[in-house]
């Protein structure tokens, strides 16, 4: 896999999903195994889903030097997921999920098809 098929397989994830309302989508190929990619996603809710992703494609190994997944709703916190090293208490430092209650939780590292299942799951309960 290189960067360009990464980046298509996130643009089928978004395209394919039942509640995905509309999205943009910016990349920023730096070589064929490495690049950047942000992209805002609407709900039918009218909830969002903000991602960015600085990514490296090695032998089908998938490592993300930085990513967010920063899902809200008339401006009010739903859950984020984020690598920054800012929570060394956490057991799964640097993979974090943020809770609308401020509180933050190990998690193991999402990707985006991950999270939008998780997002559906809330949006159908």
């Amino acid at each position: 896999m290189n960067i360009i098929e990464y980046f298509q397989d996130q643009k089928f994830a978004i395209s394919s999903s039942a509640i995905v309302d509309s999205w943009e989508f910016q990349e920023d190929i730096r070589t064929s195994t490495e690049g950047f990619f942000k992209t805002r996603i609407h709900f039918i809710d009218d909830s969002k889903l903000d991602v960015r992703e600085y990514v490296n494609i090695d032998l089908e190994k998938i490592l993300r030097y930085t990513y967010s997944f920063h899902y809200f709703k008339n401006d009010k916190l739903i859950f984020r997921y984020d690598n920054t090293p800012h929570h060394p208490q956490v057991s799964s430092f640097p993979h974090h999920k943020h809770l609308p209650s401020g509180k933050v939780v190990e998690c193991d590292e999402p990707n985006l098809a991950d999270v939008l299942k998780e997002i559906e799951s809330i949006l159908i309960s």
